[in-house]
């Protein structure tokens, strides 16, 4: 590769970084530019948890000190952030927003997006997609989450040299350093919701990927029980009893079934249940959906249909956990073959999100979601909507589409 095409690659890389890096001051409340100090609190929620685990404390029931915020993943995501208590704090944002910049361009890129293109439409994202602005001014994991989830399931182009046998899937040239399940299973294991995808292969009967990712989440989190036994019996119940430690179901950022329930109907014991039925009804029929696209050669756009089920079915989706949008935009934007209607309703749902209007018209905080008109109750609750409306429609056009052959295991795409 020659020198001008190396310093165009590094270009087209390096954008949507400094992008990244610029706007991170400005993205959340009390940063300042110079000297550069954005206020990531979740990051620092993470870090405060890995001093915590080293000092014996309880991280069920520790909160930071200065936000008052809780650690709410399971346990291996504790011992994971021990590691971080070991880097300066400015290095440390800087290497997060760094990685969370290489992870939203992998996921691009996964979706067919090359060259000048990819980089512009990383930029957009990083400046002005909401959930993915958000997650890393946040300091959040989203963005990895999501980025595992489609290495692993995704076929693409080799990013690390072959291991194992030959694979004969399209431009994959070779095998893969992980079978195919793990890293959804570790994603899993990191934040419950990511295991709906083990429901999506199991609609697409991907027995053996299925399988996989399962015994993958349940060694990593029986092997984080051996070393975390109080903590990981802790959280369980905590999260059989659906204590989140988080904001009420209401708050405005919350856009799941639950809160659509919620907000229209008011807090009380059957609006909680009622809720989180249809939560649930919402994801295994997304996870259903999403299993259609995927028999007819749309792995892309089937998973990031059940990441849009994910967020539909868990108690506490907030607007930066939207960043399957991401990889659903570039879908229907480079999915010309695609029906027309499925590309439109998915453009409106990703324009929404995006946008996240709704944020900046209605008054949310101090529980005033409970005493919303009927006007601004409707316009909490057009998210989620929308995203009911998108799988409606994928279904329906997912069955007049010919599915492909099955006749071979499921593409060696991930970590290469």
């Amino acid at each position: 590769m020659s020198g001008t095409s190396v310093a165009g690659v590094a270009a087209r890389i390096a954008l949507p970084i400094v992008a990244l890096l610029a706007i991170l001051p400005f993205a959340q409340s009390y940063g300042e530019f110079w000297p550069w100090q954005p206020n990531t609190v979740d990051l620092d929620v993470y870090v405060y948890t890995g001093h915590v685990l080293l000092g014996g404390g309880d991280i069920l029931t520790a909160r930071t000190p200065d936000t008052a915020l809780a650690f709410i993943y399971p346990p291996v995501a504790a011992l994971l952030s021990v590691p971080l208590v070991f880097v300066p704090q400015t290095l440390l944002q800087v290497l997060w927003t760094v990685l969370n910049g290489l992870a939203l361009l992998f996921v691009l890129h996964r979706a067919g997006l090359r060259g000048w293109p990819l980089s512009l439409l990383a930029t957009v994202c990083a400046l002005v997609v909401e959930p993915v602005r958000a997650t890393v001014s946040f300091g959040q994991i989203n963005v990895f989450l999501m980025a595992l989830v489609v290495a692993d399931l995704v076929p693409g182009r080799r990013w690390l040299p072959r291991f194992g046998r030959r694979s004969p899937v399209g431009d994959d040239p070779g095998g893969r350093l992980l079978p195919t399940g793990v890293l959804t299973g570790i994603s899993a294991a990191i934040k419950v919701t990511p295991a709906l995808f083990v429901v999506m292969l199991l609609f697409a009967r991907r027995w053996r990927e299925a399988r996989t990712a399962v015994l993958t989440a349940a060694a990593i989190t029986v092997a984080t029980a051996v070393v975390m036994p109080r903590e990981t019996i802790g959280f369980a119940k905590l999260l059989l009893s659906g204590d989140t430690r988080t904001g009420p179901a209401h708050f405005l950022m919350n856009q799941s079934m639950l809160a659509v329930v919620v907000r229209l109907f008011g807090l009380g014991g059957w609006q909680h249940y009622a809720g989180l039925a249809l939560g649930a009804a919402a994801g295994v029929a997304g996870a259903y959906v999403a299993s259609v696209w995927w028999r007819r050669g749309e792995p892309m756009l089937a998973v990031s249909l059940c990441g849009l089920a994910t967020l539909l079915a868990s108690p506490l989706s907030w607007t930066h956990h939207f960043v399957w949008v991401v990889p659903l935009g570039a879908t229907v934007l480079v999915g010309s073959h695609l029906p027309r209607s499925l590309r439109w309703t998915g453009a409106v749902f990703v324009v929404w999100v995006a946008a996240a209007i709704f944020k900046y018209v209605l008054p949310w905080g101090s529980d005033v979601e409970l005493s919303y008109a009927p006007w601004q109750q409707a316009l909490s609750v057009v998210g989620p909507v929308l995203g009911l409306a998108l799988l409606a429609v994928a279904y329906a056009t997912g069955r007049q589409v010919t599915p492909e052959p099955d006749r071979r295991p499921l593409a060696d795409a991930a970590v290469k």
